[in-house]
């Protein structure tokens, strides 16, 4: 009726540092002295070997892709009206290619906001060429004034005072005569205080005309000239505002029709459209008729050519959990076949599984990706992901159901000479299977995997064997 141990290391199915869970019934017993008096062992029992223990961490997730492109919607929210409406999208899981229509979205706020900024456009535009006439007219005064006006009074002044000399010359020659003609008798004194008059009021008017001739020349052009020169700054800087508003409506006008343009959303690449999920606790799915916003994650477009599981491991565990460990991964949708991988990545930081319900719960997110991904294999399907944790060599090991506890004490029955004795044994890790023992036990004895009979009848404190609690300090998986 014995048993030896097997010395092939136990296939893990649960996580480590769990209670370990007994592989045979367990049974209640209690402990007391039996004397001298020999017992006979009639339950199953090992033998206490060395062997090698591998240890694993089992945990479940999903497939991820290891590249995506995330589409999100680009439209600004640039209206009155928060968000903007599906009105037609692609199915989930749809195959796509490169510029197909993946959503449209609703344009008529986005319409509206369109007309307006092109009345105000078309506003814009006739100040601008109401502008660009005055720099114009402007322009022109200027020279018309610098290379017309000027010249032309120019040479009016010019004449007045040739005139002005002409007629000072003749009234001189005739106030000469005069005053001979009045010396010999011939002509009155009145005669010549008419003639003296007549000079002087030519001699006045030549004088005025020159000074009037001197201020047009040295201050009134420069000063006109300036004026002028001044309307077409002004009109210059009238029609760079306007040119400015001019500017800013027609981009104003072209981002609102980007926007409207950005309403038809297309795939950026070929690849299979999977719907993004909105929300943290109740993740509602995109459909026609939800609400969309400047920002969102619309679409994933994944590729499918290399793919990862992404699972979440109890903090107690991230610990034991080292990037480029081997692993195992099983899909569901593949049955049994085992998929190699490795560890790729582990969260720097515990964090809250939104699954859970409690907060208290912490985890650690790890990815492990596949070295081969079979075909047809897609996001979020259910995957198992056995994680090779390492290998103690050498160790001492009994069965997980040959232990028991009573309190923090860890105990097994041995069979001795006088029958099944209780000893304390110390203990490190353990598989779902095998213990490690570090203390207690030798190799080549025999230890029992139920309670003897005879502990059942003891009227001491019960103890349970193979019935869980912590084997050592390490824990167990």
């Amino acid at each position: 009726m014995g048993r030896s141990m097997l010395s092939t290391p136990c296939k893990q199915a649960a996580i480590l540092l769990v209670p370990v869970l007994g592989a045979a019934a367990c049974y209640a017993v209690v402990t007391g002295s039996l004397g001298s008096r020999r017992v006979e062992v009639t339950g199953p029992w090992a033998t206490v070997e060395r062997t090698d223990l591998r240890f694993t961490v089992m945990a479940g997730g999903d497939l991820q892709p290891m590249k995506e492109t995330m589409v999100v919607c680009e439209v600004e929210d640039i209206t009155e009206k928060e968000g903007l409406t599906v009105i037609s999208l692609v199915e989930n899981g749809q195959p796509v290619k490169k510029g197909d229509v993946l959503c449209r979205l609703n344009t008529s706020e986005l319409d509206d906001l369109a007309r307006e900024e092109e009345i105000l456009l078309n506003q814009a535009r006739s100040e601008w060429s109401r502008a660009r006439l005055g720099k114009e007219t402007a322009e022109l005064a200027v020279r018309e004034y610098t290379e017309g006006l000027v010249a032309q009074q120019s040479n009016d002044y010019e004449g007045r005072i040739a005139l002005g000399r002409s007629d000072v010359q003749k009234y001189r020659e005739h106030l000469a005569w005069t005053e001979r003609m009045f010396a010999k008798g011939y002509a009155s004194r009145a005669q010549l205080a008419t003639e003296q008059q007549t000079l002087a009021k030519a001699e006045h008017e030549l004088d005025r005309t020159e000074r009037e001739f001197r201020l047009f020349r040295d201050f009134q052009v420069e000063k006109e000239t300036v004026s002028l020169r001044g309307n077409v700054g002004i009109a210059d800087g009238t029609l760079r505002a306007a040119a400015a508003r001019l500017k800013v409506q027609e981009e104003r006008l072209a981002h609102v029709r980007k926007q409207i343009d950005r309403c038809v959303i297309r795939a950026p690449q070929d690849g299979i459209a999977i719907h993004s999920r909105r929300g943290y606790f109740r993740r509602t799915p995109l459909q026609e008729g939800s609400m969309v916003y400047e920002g969102q994650e619309l679409f994933k477009l994944p590729d499918l050519t290399q793919m990862e599981v992404e699972v979440s491991l109890n903090e107690s565990m991230g610990p034991q959990v080292k990037v480029g460990m081997p692993a195992e991964v099983r899909v569901a949708s593949l049955g049994e076949q085992v998929l190699p991988g490795k560890v790729v990545s582990i969260a720097l930081l515990s964090d809250v599984n939104w699954k859970e319900d409690d907060e208290r719960i912490r985890h650690f997110v790890v990815r492990v990706r596949l070295d081969r991904t079979p075909p047809k294999m897609l996001p979020l399907m259910s995957a198992t992901v056995e994680i090779d944790t390492g290998t103690i060599r050498d160790c001492l090991a009994i069965p997980v159901e040959a232990m028991g506890m009573r309190g923090r004490e860890q105990f097994c029955f041995v069979i001795g000479p006088d029958g099944p004795e209780r000893r304390s044994i110390t203990t490190r890790r353990s598989t779902t299977g095998m213990l490690e023992v570090t203390g207690g036990l030798s190799p080549g004895e025999r230890v029992l995997l139920t309670a003897p009979a005879e502990f059942l009848e003891s009227p001491e404190p019960s103890v349970s064997v193979g019935a869980g609690g912590s084997p050592g300090p390490a824990g167990t998986s």
